[in-house]
């Protein structure tokens, strides 16, 4: 329900009639919460377009995001926190991804109440999380064009729908326009706020690099890769421990682990075919394993190799960061079932062999 709470009234109803005969009793108070939230969403967002739609509208992205690209659990929160300390980029935080319609107003008004909540330990790795950190601009996508596989986090029953916008392809062409106005938007009002380059982090990127190309063609993307055995473990703990507390309809692990399987295989396959569209010298790939050796010498590589001016700026920030972190323990987890490391090795065999991990 949480993925939600920055609906407006229109989209909140749109997702209410789609779903309204598969919602069970005790999802009756998350719903008169989403409605009354969705109202306050509504007002709100017609006060920041009265104040701020103008200049919005003539506000003008002129460097192109950077964008960070991988499967869930591959490190791309991290790459993305990491990088978010460089000064000349900006980035979406926490709370304006989950307001998208109308943190130009509310974060002012909410700033000291903000600051005053403790950081919170994301349940599926016990990272640290603040309100003002660096956050996947998806969730502003799924709550502004209700296209997004977001959606169907809270609403399992139409996740398939929800999918489609995974890799943009089995959509209209109005719905793919439609996609890139509120990106294009949310963007906009990013800029207008921070002035800085972007740097971006969604892994739902990773299968939209040609949709991403028609909006910023001269857009430079990193992508990071980690062994696919441990991101199969690493994602389906995400769906016990996070997804299936923000449904809204009961969940089927066995579909879920299907479903995992599936999307990662058709997320590479549209990785591998589009990223022949991305501009020489515009494409890094990195694997997780080797980025955290040495985050400081990693980083500099992905600088050298992209041509990222303010290297020598950033690396004591970087540095001095990098020191100020307690050691982090990793999740452990139980070893693959045999049923689903056989799948895995037949379905994702073509990952396996471009980064060069070993099949078990």
């Amino acid at each position: 329900m949480e993925t939600l709470i920055g609906l407006k009234t229109n989209e909140w109803w749109k997702l209410y009639r789609l779903n309204m005969f598969h919602l069970p009793l005790n999802q009756i108070p998350n719903c008169l919460k989403l409605t009354i939230l969705s109202i306050r969403n509504s007002i709100y967002a017609r006060k920041e377009a009265e104040e701020f739609g103008q200049q919005i509208e003539e506000t003008e992205i002129r460097k192109p995001p950077v964008f960070i690209l991988g499967h869930w659990r591959s490190g791309t929160t991290l790459l993305h926190k990491l990088l978010s300390k460089d000064p000349q980029f900006a980035f979406p935080n926490v709370y304006e991804v989950y307001n998208p319609w109308t943190f130009l107003i509310t974060e002012k008004l909410l700033k000291d109440r903000l600051e005053k909540l403790p950081p919170e330990k994301r349940p599926m790795d016990n990272v640290v999380v603040a309100y003002n950190d660096p956050a996947e601009d998806e969730f502003a996508l799924s709550l502004m064009s209700l296209k997004s596989p977001l959606i169907g986090w809270a609403f399992p029953i139409h996740e398939a729908y929800f999918d489609r916008y995974l890799t943009m392809h089995n959509i209209s062409e109005e719905e793919r326009q439609e996609w890139k106005k509120w990106f294009v938007y949310f963007l906009k009002k990013l800029t207008l706020l921070y002035k800085k380059q972007l740097v971006l982090k969604s892994p739902h990127h990773t299968a939209r690099v040609k949709t991403l190309l028609e909006i910023f063609p001269d857009a430079k993307f990193i992508h990071i890769a980690r062994d696919p055995y441990r991101i199969f473990q690493s994602t389906v703990n995400l769906y016990k421990n996070t997804v299936a507390k923000l449904s809204m309809q009961k969940r089927d692990l066995e579909k879920d682990i299907e479903a995992i399987i599936n999307r990662y295989k058709a997320m590479y396959d549209f990785y591998f075919e589009e990223r022949q569209l991305i501009k020489p010298g515009h494409l890094v790939e990195i694997k997780f394993e080797d980025l955290e050796k040495d985050f400081v010498t990693g980083i500099e590589q992905i600088y050298d190799a992209l041509k990222i001016d303010g290297w020598p700026t950033y690396k004591p920030i970087l540095q001095a960061y990098m020191e100020s972190q307690p050691p982090y323990k990793k999740n452990t987890y139980a070893p693959i079932d045999e049923k689903w490391k056989a799948k895995i090795n037949t379905v994702w065999q073509k990952t396996f062999s471009e980064w060069g991990y070993p099949l078990q």
